[in-house]
C-alpha cells in the first residue's frame, strides 16, 4: 500500500521541483571614471594597486537586490573610496577620499530594466592638488 502512495506522490513532487520561482534580480555596478589629467591608483583588497588612466573608468564592485538598485552608500560593495597618485619618487600620495560615501556625487545610469550603474566621475577640480 505504501508503494501505491509513493507512485501517486512522485509526479506531484517532481512537478513542484521543476517550477522556477526565481524573481528578477536587479544588478547594480559601481565604477570610478577618471576624467582628470592625473593617473589615479585605487587599492583593492583583492586586486591590489589598480591604475585608472586618464579618460578611462574602472569597475570597483557590484551588488544584487530583489527590489531596488543599491545606492553606493549602502556599504555592501565598498565603504570608502580612496585614490592616490604616484609621486616622482614612487610614493603614493592621497589625492581623493570619500568616507563616508556620498550618493549625491555618484551618477546613476539605467543600463536596462534589470541593470544599473553608478559612476563616480572625477575631474581635476575633484582632486587634492599639492
Amino acid at each position: 500500500m505504501k508503494k501505491i502512495y509513493v507512485l501517486f506522490l512522485a509526479p506531484l513532487l517532481m512537478s513542484t521541483q521543476c517550477e522556477s520561482d526565481d524573481e528578477p534580480v536587479l544588478r547594480t555596478e559601481f565604477y570610478i571614471q577618471n576624467d582628470s589629467s592625473t593617473e589615479l591608483i585605487w587599492i583593492s583588497e583583492t586586486a591590489g594597486e589598480v591604475v585608472i588612466k586618464e579618460g578611462t573608468k574602472q569597475f570597483i564592485g557590484s551588488v544584487v537586490d530583489w527590489v531596488v538598485f543599491v545606492k553606493p552608500s549602502s556599504g555592501i560593495a565598498f565603504d570608502k573610496v580612496i585614490l592616490y597618485r604616484k609621486a616622482e619618487n614612487g610614493d603614493l600620495i592621497k589625492t581623493y577620499e570619500q568616507q563616508p560615501i556620498v550618493d549625491d556625487v555618484w551618477r546613476f545610469n539605467a543600463l536596462s530594466e534589470l541593470e544599473g550603474a553608478y559612476a563616480l566621475i572625477l575631474t581635476d577640480a575633484s582632486l587634492v592638488q599639492e
